[in-house]
């Protein structure tokens, strides 16, 4: 349940993602489904031949938070995760975390604020989530394991036990992190590629095992 200081729960993005973060808000929060108020998108079309059943209420760049607002955080590029974020906290934005019913979490494992768990993911011992980090469907974290703020694991990306993913570090989907290896900030992790050594910043890692390579623009 929600607490009931929320009134409205407002998802910044309204494209595909956005549209699946509205289905599991209503899914992991049944009893509040109501509360879910719309989107904040820049294209007030966007959401055009989707029968949402909310629609666009602002834009993020200029929407100003109002008492009992909370905001889930629906973008997939770290960089624009961190500064649609972090413009919103700084007009007062409070950003919720969200568990899909069918995600794992365990007991130990800490959730930063605003992390979004999507359906069958899994959060395992002791893992650690920052800020708006995004565990999408079937992704998870082993033992151990952190992902940095604004990170995000796309489908089936996997951390193993004691792996780290700095700040901002994006992982495609069925990308991994070995155990107890390093990705350093804003470094990303190619679809169906290993890191299997420790990752600078700014770094791109592609293949099986994961070839390092150059600074990213």
């Amino acid at each position: 349940m929600l607490p009931s200081s929320i009134q409205r729960v407002i998802i910044v993005g309204a494209g595909g993602f956005g549209r699946e973060v509205l289905a599991w808000a209503r899914a992991a929060w049944p009893g509040d489904a109501s509360r879910v108020a719309g989107f904040l998108s820049a294209d007030p079309r966007v959401l055009v031949g989707h029968a949402c059943g909310v629609g666009i209420v602002g834009d993020p760049g200029t929407y100003m938070p109002a008492a009992g607002d909370a905001f889930l955080l629906a973008i997939g590029i770290p960089a624009v995760r961190r500064r649609v974020a972090e413009s919103l906290l700084d007009r007062g934005a409070e950003f919720l975390s969200l568990v899909h019913p069918t995600a794992i979490v365990a007991p130990t494992a800490t959730l930063g604020p605003g992390a979004i768990v999507c359906p069958h993911a899994i959060v395992s011992d002791s893992a650690r989530l920052g800020r708006c980090v995004l565990v999408n469907y079937h992704a998870s974290l082993g033992h151990d394991a952190s992902a940095g703020d604004y990170c995000v694991l796309s489908p089936y990306a996997s951390l193993g036990g004691r792996a780290r993913a700095a700040e901002d570090v994006f992982l495609g989907m069925h990308a991994s992190i070995g155990p107890g290896r390093t990705v350093g900030p804003r470094s990303k992790v190619s679809a169906n590629s290993c890191a299997l050594v420790d990752v600078p910043s700014d770094r791109i890692v592609y293949g099986v095992p994961g070839r390092v390579g150059p600074l990213l623009p």
